[in-house]
């Protein structure tokens, strides 16, 4: 290997020529992005921020790939540019989904909320940038659910409230049984006391050794049933709290149910629209139904 402190000013030049090729790209990307923020121009905002996507489901081009270096850019802008972009496709969305609200918690960043009635839900984020919903998965599966049972002409909570009413009328029972109780226990009693005294042959001793074993749990399931009506009153007040609260979650469902199917017609068609969200929008911005007016 031949060692020297000379530069090689041809591979030089090549590096300055590479260097500024790839300045002038980013350069290039960054002035059509603040041109487009300053033309009020999402659609093309979108183009930049994800060439591929946009590539695929507005211009229907497959070999279109992003060039992470220069997208990558504006990572520190996200928040920013995800609040300058939420203005429009709110509006759009207030529209599309009228059953949805939106409340910036931090720049840039969306809870959603399904409905605008008493106790309404939390139901996810709005993603600007990738213009999508992330629904919280556990709110979203009760809904599915919900419409799933629907067409049995069942409730979401439907069987949760029939279990603990019947925990309920069998607790009420066991106070009101407990004279009848009492009674049994008396008489019970009685018969052990008859057994334990009583004197037979030695071969007889194995059944009234059973007979004394049987009034002895028969005695011991008359007292697990006093002790459950002891505490019988305080879980029936704590189950009709549970069916309050489970009743409030069918009504709260029952409502996007409602919604949905005004709106869309059917969960299908929800879903569908929710997967198809950002051609759709951007579509709409293509066709020049852009809101331009911001705040």
């Amino acid at each position: 290997m031949t060692m020297t402190n000379e530069v090689d000013h041809d591979d030089q030049k090549s590096a300055n020529s590479i260097i500024d090729e790839q300045i002038s790209i980013k350069i290039t990307y960054l002035q059509k992005l603040q041109q487009a923020v300053a033309d009020h121009d999402d659609q093309q905002i979108f183009s930049l921020l994800d060439n591929q996507r946009y590539s695929s489901a507005i211009e229907h081009r497959e070999n279109e790939e992003n060039d992470l270096g220069i997208v990558n850019l504006v990572d520190n802008l996200s928040d920013e540019l995800s609040n300058y972009l939420s203005a429009n496709m709110i509006k759009f969305l207030g529209k599309t989904y009228p059953f949805f609200y939106y409340e910036e918690y931090q720049r840039g960043h969306f809870k959603i909320y399904f409905g605008n009635w008493w106790d309404r839900r939390e139901f996810g984020e709005l993603d600007v940038l990738n213009i999508r919903f992330v629904f919280n998965q556990t709110e979203y599966d009760k809904l599915t659910q919900s419409f799933q049972l629907a067409k049995e002409n069942k409730r979401f909570n439907s069987g949760k409230i029939e279990e603990i009413s019947k925990e309920n009328d069998y607790l009420q029972s066991l106070i009101d049984n407990q004279k009848e109780r009492e009674n049994q226990k008396d008489e019970l009693q009685g018969q052990l006391k008859d057994v334990s005294t009583r004197t037979g042959m030695p071969w007889e001793s194995g059944k009234q050794k059973e007979a004394r074993q049987d009034l002895v749990d028969q005695l011991s399931q008359l007292e697990d049933q006093d002790q459950q009506a002891r505490d019988a009153l305080k879980t029936i007040k704590d189950n009709e709290s549970r069916v309050l609260a489970l009743s409030k979650e069918n009504t709260i469902l029952s409502y996007e149910q409602k919604s949905i199917i005004d709106t869309f017609g059917n969960f299908d068609d929800f879903e569908s629209a929710n997967r198809n969200l950002y051609a759709d929008y951007l579509n709409t911005l293509s066709n020049g139904k852009q809101v331009e007016d911001r705040d």
